[in-house]
């Protein structure tokens, strides 16, 4: 099909400098990227064209499969060339009988069906040094936005292409805000009649590297966001008709109103039904036609016992309502939760739909797709943060989400006791507390696989170190719905605890910890520019109750390490028969900055010191002190169990008996 009239193609630049490589990469020269967007026709036409050069023969596979996406619900494609440009000629591959329509379903792995098409060309002769050029036109957006324009164009510094060009032709009475980030480029504007034609280009964008532990709500590359939407409360107004209730189904009023027969409190009623459709209502979307915009009706959602976040949070909310409670639908962004604010009002900044319960002058974020929390109200984890916008026509703007307090997740104590000679058994018995989150998880996992799968996971990583430790008692299992915790309770006997050390009547006992040391991840050198992941706050102990042979002489220790919203306490003390060692983790916060990196580094490598080595010796057939007790760094020590493990250093000790073995005696 032939480029429509309002297109503007200018030409590009096919052989770039050789200084600049940023465009280069899989094998092709990215040469350019140009979007064109029309909304003269009171919808949304959006034209594009890309341009890019073989290099290789591998740039050549990847450049010659041609891919096309588009939703048939509300779009269609219009492809006007897909031609190769060879010694100045041009050979054309874009005909109706070269194209294959697919129907992939890409995301279904996902759990969502979306029924969007694929055009697929394969350009059967593409050499290297070839230049491939594609261009097409999609017509049509999605429906419930009634023709409204929202969209953001990223000019990609971690993909870069030599040449990036953006226009957006509109006419003088469709009002589009544009709100820029991280420096794009300056737009250049021009009228003629009723109708201002704006374009931005970007030439010789420079690479740069994804530093890791970015958080993912910054916006990193040079952004252009676009949207019609005047306010939130438009936003919100636009789809909150959808959450109204439908009638809902007898067969749901019947265990709605069981439910309220059986609880008499709202907090009560309020959990007790997010759980019910947690349990009842299976994870799966169909996106058909709206584009995933907009829930189901209830009976169908109700009928088929499955659907997506939106069909939950519509669900819930009807419910909600009849058993007296103030609840209501709710966007949020898995995402960028956290820059919501920073945006202009849009449809096109959220990714996911929660509920709002209102209780108590007390905002409560529930997720029904979640897996089944436990718990009461208060201590049910709401896992979303940053902004939320709630879907009612009396919503004036975004409101702030929970979720940034430090939650003790996780408490691990382990009580060993050492018998009176170097070959006697040590005995190990480790009880390992989760909450909020944590107890989830584990309840989930039992749940799944039992619990003999996490017991040979225990067994085999005390095995990998001590090949004679064995269980001892059943594994016992106490779980607490009410504060949402569960306990785990193992026991152990490890034969041969004692190692010989350096010195010829020098024995050693190493516990190594593998409760900490993977909670935070070093980085490479200290300089950064981007905020630091921490992931979401937390508080994480341990307790180490050694009880020795005999009386064990040491002064001990307290230290504090801290960065910015990081603190890591430990401490160790020696009481008579008894060695006592306690540490706290506590993260308050979901990241901290680029200019902490170094304070970030030093309790990172402080965490890291997971060997708690004691020396002994053999005296008169029982074991006895010896020297100071230290603490080291053994390399990455993290164990899936969650707790302390034993560990003796093996390697020194069989490095001098090698070194014994090939010393000549004197």
């Amino acid at each position: 099909m032939p480029v429509p009239d309002w297109v503007d193609h200018q030409p590009y630049l096919s052989n770039i400098p050789n200084t600049d490589t940023s465009c280069i990469a899989n094998g092709l020269c990215r040469l350019l990227c140009d979007v064109q967007v029309n909304l003269s026709d009171g919808d949304v036409v959006w034209h594009f064209r890309t341009i890019q050069r073989v290099l290789t023969r591998e740039g050549a596979q990847q450049v010659a499969n041609v891919v096309l996406d588009f939703d048939p619900g509300f779009q269609r494609l219009e492809v006007h060339f897909v031609r190769v440009v060879r010694g100045g000629n041009y050979i054309e591959h874009a005909k109706p009988e070269t194209f294959q329509l697919l129907r992939r379903e890409t995301n279904l792995e996902r759990l969502v069906f979306d029924g969007r098409l694929t055009a697929s060309l394969l350009i059967p002769d593409v050499r290297v040094d070839d230049i491939v050029e594609v261009s097409g036109t999609l017509y049509g957006t999605v429906p419930v936005l009634n023709g409204k324009y929202v969209t953001w164009v990223v000019f990609d510094s971690f993909n870069p292409w030599y040449e990036t060009r953006q226009r957006l032709v509109r006419p003088l009475d469709r009002r589009v805000h544009v709100k820029r980030f991280n420096d794009p480029p300056d737009v250049s504007v021009t009228v003629s009649g009723e109708t201002e034609d704006s374009r931005w280009q970007m030439i010789g964008q420079q690479r740069r590297e994804l530093e890791p532990l970015t958080p993912t709500w910054l916006l990193l590359r040079p952004t252009l966001q676009f949207s019609e939407f005047e306010s939130w409360n438009e936003v919100a107004s636009l789809f909150a008709p959808f959450y109204e209730s439908d009638a809902i189904p007898e067969a749901l009023v019947v265990e709605i109103d069981r439910l309220a027969s059986a609880y008499e409190t709202s907090d009560q009623r309020a959990v007790e039904w997010l759980r019910f459709i947690q349990r009842e209502l299976r994870y799966f979307a169909i996106s058909l036609g709206e584009g995933g915009l907009t829930p189901r009706p209830l009976d169908t959602i109700w009928s088929t016992r499955f659907g997506d976040c939106k069909d939950a949070a519509k669900l819930y909310t009807a419910g909600a309502r009849r058993l007296g409670l103030d609840a209501c639908a709710a966007l949020v962004s898995t995402t960028h939760g956290y820059s919501l604010n920073d945006f202009i009002p849009s449809s096109g900044v959220f990714n996911h739909c929660i509920v709002r319960l209102s209780l108590n002058g007390i905002s409560y974020w529930l997720d029904p797709t979640a897996q089944v929390q436990l718990g009461n109200l208060q201590n049910v984890l709401q896992p979303h943060v940053g902004w939320g916008l709630p879907l009612t026509p009396h919503t004036t703007g975004l409101e702030r989400l929970g979720g940034e307090e430090a939650l003790h997740i996780l408490h691990v104590e382990d009580e060993i006791t050492i018998g009176p000679k170097p070959e006697s058994p040590a005995a190990l018995r480790r009880h390992i507390d989760y909450f909020f989150w944590g107890a989830d998880a584990i309840r989930r996992r039992f749940a799944n696989e039992g619990t003999a799968g996490y017991v040979q996971a225990v067994l085999k990583e005390l095995q990998s170190v001590w090949p004679s430790v064995a269980e001892t008692a059943p594994i016992e299992v106490q779980d607490d719905p009410g504060r949402n915790s569960v306990t785990v309770t193992l026991a152990y006997e490890i034969r041969d605890c004692w190692k010989p050390g350096n010195a010829s009547a020098e024995l050693n006992l190493v516990v190594a910890s593998g409760t900490f040391s993977g909670e935070l991840h070093p980085l490479a050198g200290v300089r950064r520019e981007t905020d630091i992941h921490l992931r979401r706050p937390r508080k994480i102990t341990s307790f180490l109750r050694l009880n020795m042979p005999c009386r064990w002489g040491d002064e001990g220790w307290s230290h504090r390490f801290e960065a910015p919203h990081i603190s890591y306490t430990d401490r160790f003390r020696v009481e008579g028969r008894t060695i006592v060692d306690s540490r706290e983790l506590l993260i308050d916060a979901w990241s901290l900055p680029a200019a902490d990196a170094t304070a970030y580094g030093d309790v990172t490598r402080k965490l890291q010191e997971n060997l708690l080595i004691i020396w002994g010796r053999e005296w008169l057939g029982k074991m006895s002190p010896r020297g100071r007790i230290q603490k080291q760094v053994f390399g990455g020590v993290r164990y899936s169990g969650v707790g302390y493990v034993w560990l003796v250093v093996m390697v020194c000790w069989l490095l001098i008996s090698a070194i014994k073995a090939i010393t000549p005696q004197r």
